[in-house]
């Protein structure tokens, strides 16, 4: 999972970059245009020590996600091409969006646009994003109707209606991810990475002194919970960064000094998953306990072809036990004695916390 981190200049985009991979890239700087920020995270999960105890591995391997942090966006930024084959472009390649929001006020920091005004920062991003995505969709409009003039191509005049439609649904103010597409006009717009089109996250970035007014706040945003592929978390990017640079026994005692609850990262990690309707399943042997993610209603020999494509090829059977199952008896023997694991096929559904262990030939 690959996450673009967006927004304007001085929202707090690279301090919750930081804080999410434990960096210490620069913050503040915006004057750096081109400069992106890559980094990847471990995925906190309980049951890989759970799973340990059971199979005591040499290694434990954690499912990872990455975050892309690139400049800040201004308006009017998308009318320069320049952008489209820099960090546009990259971000053209994401599995999602998160649009950091400035809620917190800074005299010594002062709001691009001279105020502190969420709603309008979204409107400013959304109004950038569809303009980026309207330069892809004229370019090939203009060159499917010169094609279609010279040839018929049934194909070609079903991929301009799509286009059609997604150019007045741009113009009307609303970004793709809020219209249906069958699953073959989303075939045919994905390779373009449309991204008014992918899942939003919003992060509302408050200071350490509206911590006590943060279920407020979020509540302010409830409507664009409601929107489809959105989503909505909470934080303070200052304090975060400064919990990141913890110990973990010092997180813990820090968190609960603060009363609260959890990292606000752990949430937004969970928040993503939820978003991008990610599950996680599990594969176990003395050698490695593995956690790996999977889209919902993917297939056993779809995940079998995410850990190598040998097992997807000779796919046979997956033996299949939830984690908590598996837990409960200690041992896959135990558990094999109580009937409890079972031999899936190709088309099983996986569900999240299944643990599967592949039977292949090849």
């Amino acid at each position: 999972m690959k996450i673009g981190i967006v927004g304007l200049p001085y929202v707090g985009k690279t301090s919750i970059f930081n804080a999410l991979t434990q960096s210490n890239a620069e913050t503040g700087s915006y004057v750096a245009r081109q400069r992106t920020n890559v980094n990847s995270i471990k995925v906190p999960d309980e049951r890989l020590e759970a799973l340990n105890a059971i199979f005591e591995p040499k290694k434990i391997t954690p499912a990872t996600i990455d975050y892309v942090d690139v400049a800040g966006v201004s308006k009017g930024d998308m009318k320069q091409s320049e952008l489209e084959a820099g960090f546009i472009a990259e971000l053209r390649e994401v599995d999602a969006l998160a649009h950091v929001l400035r809620i917190f006020e800074d005299e010594v920091v002062p709001h691009v646009d001279g105020s502190v005004d969420a709603m309008r920062d979204i409107e400013t991003i959304n109004i950038e994003l569809a303009f980026a995505d309207l330069q892809i969709i004229e370019k090939r409009r203009e060159r499917l109707v010169r094609e279609l003039r010279v040839k018929k191509a049934p194909e070609l005049s079903h991929e301009l209606i799509v286009l059609e439609r997604c150019k007045e649904t741009l113009e009307e103010n609303i970004p793709l991810r809020e219209i249906e597409l069958s699953p073959e006009d989303e075939r045919m717009i994905r390779g373009y990475g449309f991204l008014t089109q992918k899942p939003m996250l919003l992060i509302c970035n408050i200071g350490e002194d509206q911590l006590d007014h943060a279920e407020k706040i979020h509540t302010d945003f409830a409507e664009y919970e409601g929107k489809p592929k959105t989503e909505v978390v909470t934080l303070s990017a200052k304090l975060e960064m400064e919990i990141s640079q913890l110990d973990e026994e010092d997180v813990q005692i820090f968190i609960a000094e603060m009363g609260l609850g959890e990292s606000a990262l752990v949430r937004f990690i969970h928040t993503s998953y939820h978003l991008l309707e990610l599950i996680t399943f599990f594969t176990g042997n003395p050698n490695e306990v593995r956690a790996s993610t999977l889209h919902q209603g993917q297939t056993a020999i779809e995940a079998a072809g995410s850990i190598h494509t040998d097992f997807a090829r000779g796919f046979i059977r997956a033996e299949t036990i939830h984690w908590s199952d598996l837990v409960d008896c200690g041992s896959l023997g135990k558990a094999r004695e109580k009937g409890l694991l079972r031999l899936e096929g190709k088309e099983y559904v996986v569900q999240d916390g299944d643990v599967l262990n592949i039977r292949f030939n090849v």
